[in-house]
């Protein structure tokens, strides 16, 4: 039965538009004009109008919904009045919980497009456009998420409005038929590049460089002073080293939630990081390269030692600090005190290698580092041996390249024959991911084939780097033997990569920082060496049987 609105009737008038919508042209404006004609034309009151703009109807927790609700709880108006059941709600369930407790505050609510009667039949008619509601906010979905992944895939293009410090994005204009453009923002670009230099070259801590930042009265991306969390997010960024990744994240329903009104009407959602195979890489332009691939992965290597180095709650001083690594599963070798004695032992504590004493770890090490300062020709052997190594090995490798260059190139094939079949929908999105981690394995074999040759070919003249190694030397032996603790700590880890602890030996990977004292210029590669050396039987079994773990 038809129920007759009676004139005078106070309402709200309810409004949403999501940002998909936005995108396509539809204004929120538009549907409150709509609603106030069909108001007046029933002589309706119109108490208030609650919009919320750029919101899903996937989420129940919108601001200006929350507040209709506690307005209603107040008796501020008799009854809503909404364009359509997709506006309240495009989820069937949120969309019976908000009715639901409208009604039960004894607020009616109308809806535009259906008749405003609350028969039976009127509620199964908006469950069942709530279903359609549902069903079509899962078809936009889908398809936006196919769209951009075959943009990403397929046409190589970047996707991202919100991009990082050093960029600027233009986005796309649909009325002039121009695609998104990303651009390098030159000012934020140069602070980019001297972020990088100054934990490459000085091997800056990220709270350091947030201090030198501040300290120049640098602002950040979004204004104010800059944090931890901020540069170390450039520091991590791919990006500025030429690769963008897609699909890194995902959005859910964020999994504490705040009591605070204000917080809940600003939080939309929250996002879950995905397993690193199942991100999208994209290779940008070179003019939109900041950081040379090679100083990337440097800062990288840095930050790592960084946080091993961190002088944060050391009550022991430990000349090996975040140098040790043990040789049976490959974890740190951490301080460990026991009655007045000092060891290091295994951070996971795999029982593989036993703990070791402070003292006869670190005598054996400074003895290894000292002979290796003592006669330069164990380094200079060593490069000549690998250097003869590589030349027998190089003409395999062109052979393994080749082949691996003919794989990557059926692999990128079977992709595009794969993404087209994808695009006309001949198998699913389950089939299309299966196929691409099987290609994803094969592409990532091939250029670790190819790579092997890149790295073999970079050799060393010894003849070039004899003089250099020999004068490094003779000035590093002097400090050896009279720096104070800590700067022999700073210098052993300069001059130290690795020490890999292997019960009765000991394997220590390093590189000697040289420089050319002719020309004086400090930019010749670093010299690597690998030195071995045995620990004494019977010092070394007694103290390490006195601590096993």
């Amino acid at each position: 039965m038809i129920e007759t609105e009676a004139a005078g009737m106070r309402l709200a008038i309810y409004v949403r538009v999501s940002t998909e919508e936005q995108r396509e042209g539809q204004t929120i404006n538009s549907q409150i004009a709509e609603l106030e004609r069909f108001a007046r034309d029933k002589a309706w009151v119109i108490a208030g109008v609650y919009k919320d703009e750029g919101w899903s109807g996937g989420i129940m927790e919108r601001p200006e919904l929350d507040r209709l609700r506690d307005d209603a709880r107040r008796a501020a108006f008799q009854a809503v009045l909404i364009n359509d059941v997709d506006r309240l709600a495009r989820d069937v369930a949120h969309l019976g919980v908000i009715k639901r407790d409208l009604e039960k505050q004894g607020v009616r609510v109308i809806f535009r497009k259906l008749p405003s009667d609350t028969s039976p039949t009127n509620n199964l008619m908006v469950n069942i456009l709530g279903s359609f509601a549902e069903f079509e906010r899962e078809l936009i979905t889908d398809r936006t998420r196919r769209g951009r992944r075959h943009a990403v895939e397929v046409k190589k293009q970047y996707l991202s409005s919100h991009t990082a410090y050093g960029y600027r994005y233009t986005p796309k204009d649909r009325t002039a038929r121009n695609e998104g453009r990303l651009e390098v923002e030159p000012s934020e670009a140069r602070m980019v590049r001297q972020m990088f230099e100054w934990v490459d070259v000085e091997g800056l801590s990220a709270w350091r460089v947030v201090r030198r930042l501040n300290e120049r009265a640098i602002p950040a991306q979004k204004g104010g002073c800059w944090g931890k969390s901020s540069v170390l997010r450039i520091l991590h960024n791919e990006m500025y080293a030429g690769i963008w990744h897609y699909n890194k994240a995902q959005g859910c329903e964020p999994a504490h939630r705040k009591n605070d009104k204000q917080y809940r009407r600003r939080t939309k959602s929250s996002v879950r990081m995905r397993p690193r195979e199942e991100w999208i890489p994209l290779e940008l332009p070179e003019s939109l390269r900041l950081v040379a691939r090679d100083r990337w992965e440097r800062v990288q290597e840095q930050i790592r030692r960084n946080i091993a180095f961190s002088p944060r709650n050391e009550k022991h001083f430990y000349l090996l600090k975040g140098l040790v690594k043990c040789g049976g599963c490959g974890s740190s070798y951490v301080g460990d005190p026991c009655h007045g004695r000092f060891y290091y032992r295994c951070l996971a504590r795999c029982k593989q290698q036993p703990s070791v004493a402070e003292r006869s770890l670190n005598g054996a090490v400074l003895g290894a580092i000292e002979g290796i300062l003592l006669d330069p020709s164990l380094v200079l052997n060593e490069i000549e041996y690998l250097n003869g190594r590589d030349m027998e090995m190089a003409r395999d490798l062109r052979r393994v390249n080749a082949e691996a260059e003919q794989e990557l190139r059926r692999v990128q094939a079977e992709e595009a024959r794969l993404l087209e079949a994808y695009r006309t929908e001949i198998i699913s999105p389950a089939q299309l991911g299966t196929e691409l981690e099987k290609l994803k394995a094969r592409r990532s074999l091939a250029e670790a084939r190819r790579s092997e040759l890149e790295t073999a070919g970079s050799q060393v003249p010894v003849a070039q780097i004899e003089k250099p190694v020999q004068h490094y030397c003779a000035e590093a032996i002097l400090n050896l033997r009279s720096l104070a603790q800590n700067a022999l700590r700073e210098f052993l880890r300069t001059l130290v990569k690795r020490i890999i602890f292997e019960g009765t030996q000991i394997r220590i990977q390093g590189h000697l920082p040289i420089s050319d004292p002719v020309a004086n210029e400090p930019a010749l590669q670093p010299v690597t060496f690998t030195r071995t050396a045995g620990l004494r039987e019977n010092q070394f079994d007694h103290e390490i049987a006195s601590n096993t773990v």
